[in-house]
Formats: structure tokens, C-alpha cells, sequence
């Protein structure tokens, strides 16, 4: 599947809320780079149950009213989408907008390699 069209059912997954249906657009060992998520260092998170675990410690905390999806803004092999999250931060009532922009590098039809900036850091977990 050509880049243009991985990005464009992933962009669509998303806006639609099916994350289920963005999955099966990655690779089963797509690698996940978020230096902000942790604490400033380059790891890499491998394989998508490690990906879905980080994701879920991330956001136990908070309560996402909506989430706005932009893109994606496609090159080469490699297409960009921008997030931002209406959310509030459940222990402290603390209501905010967290936009990240991901870039995706797409290989054999699927995304291999995701690399995440953050506008607004996320709220760290207690």
C-alpha cells in the first residue's frame, strides 16, 4: 500500500475513533520515540504492547473531552499528523489543550517507526 494511502486510512481511524482500525496500519514492531515522555531521553519503545501500555499509563489520569486530528502532511516515505487533546487532568481538575505532532515513517505498506513532539508536555502520572 503506497504512503499516501496508509496515512490517509490512519488520519481517517483516528478521526473516526478507531484505534483498532489505526493498529492494524502499523507493524507489529513499529518503534515509538517520545523524549518527552521519558524525561527527556531518546528511548525507543518497541513492539506495539509496550506502545499500548505507555499509552495507557499516559492518559490514566486524564479524562480527553475531544481530540482534533490534522493531516496528514505527506513526504516521501514518511506523512506528519498533528493532535491536540481537550482534556483535563483528573486529580487536580486541571483543564488543558496538549497538541503533539507524530511523524510516521511508512516501509512495505504499514508504519514502522513513529517520532513524537510535543507543543504541550504531558501531564506526568502520579
Amino acid at each position: 500500500m503506497p504512503v499516501e494511502e496508509v496515512a490517509r486510512r490512519y488520519v481517517e481511524a483516528f478521526r473516526a475513533g478507531r484505534m483498532d482500525r489505526a493498529v492494524t496500519l502499523t507493524d507489529p514492531g513499529l518503534v515509538r520515540i517520545a523524549p518527552a515522555e521519558t524525561g527527556g531521553e531518546r528511548l525507543e519503545l518497541g513492539g506495539l504492547p509496550d506502545i499500548m501500555a505507555n499509552a495507557e499509563r499516559l492518559t490514566a489520569d486524564l479524562e480527553i473531552h475531544t481530540e482534533t486530528v490534522e493531516g496528514p502532511f505527506v513526504g516521501g516515505d514518511r506523512f506528519v499528523v498533528r493532535f491536540t487533546f481537550d482534556q483535563t487532568h483528573s486529580p487536580t481538575g486541571r483543564r488543558a489543550e496538549a497538541t503533539k505532532l507524530s511523524l510516521y515513517t511508512v516501509a512495505g505498506g504499514a508504519i514502522v517507526r513513529e517520532e513524537v513532539s510535543y507543543f504541550d508536555p504531558p501531564t506526568p502520572p502520579r
